[in-house]
């Protein structure tokens, strides 16, 4: 008896664990305007193709120009000027803030705060975090964001995306 006791705890304890985890996951998978700027920013200086699907129509919408693909090519032509390859040129962030500006249901404002570090490779980005070297940069940036498909994307100007 006191085993099967011990036994239906154990699953109940289990069963409410996977509960609160589907939970959570859900809740985490909706898109918020300051999740998608997060995620877009931290694309962004680390020069990640992956930053186009947060970005809206606009910037897809342009004539045979790739919006990223010109960003990135026009930072490797950057780095190469100063003597360096494309990695040299990405970043880290850290201690991210947001603020929501204004918001409405179909666009919004965010003002994203973080300090950026290079992020050469793996061991560099260790290296420095754990000695404190190497240069730091702010990141402080208003980003307007729209929904689109019932996600929203960044739009207009983003950083030097389009410059």
């Amino acid at each position: 008896m006191e085993q099967a006791k011990r036994f239906l705890t154990i699953a109940a304890v289990v069963v409410l664990g996977i509960i609160i985890q589907v939970v959570l996951i859900s809740a985490d998978v909706r898109s918020t305007p300051t999740k998608t700027v997060i995620k877009f920013t931290k694309a962004y200086f680390n020069l990640d193709r992956s930053m186009s699907k947060y970005l809206c129509r606009e910037f897809s919408a342009e004539e045979d120009v790739n919006v990223v693909t010109g960003y990135i090519n026009r930072i490797a032509d950057e780095a190469r000027a100063q003597g360096f390859s494309l990695n040299y040129m990405r970043s880290k962030l850290y201690s991210i803030h947001t603020d929501i500006i204004s918001k409405s249901d179909t666009d919004a404002q965010v003002r994203i705060t973080a300090v950026r570090k290079r992020n050469i490779n793996l061991v560099y980005t260790i290296i420095a975090k754990l000695f404190f070297i190497g240069e730091t940069y702010e990141v402080d940036e208003i980003v307007n964001v729209i929904k689109e498909d019932g996600q929203w994307k960044v739009c207009g100007q983003a950083f030097s995306l389009t410059t």
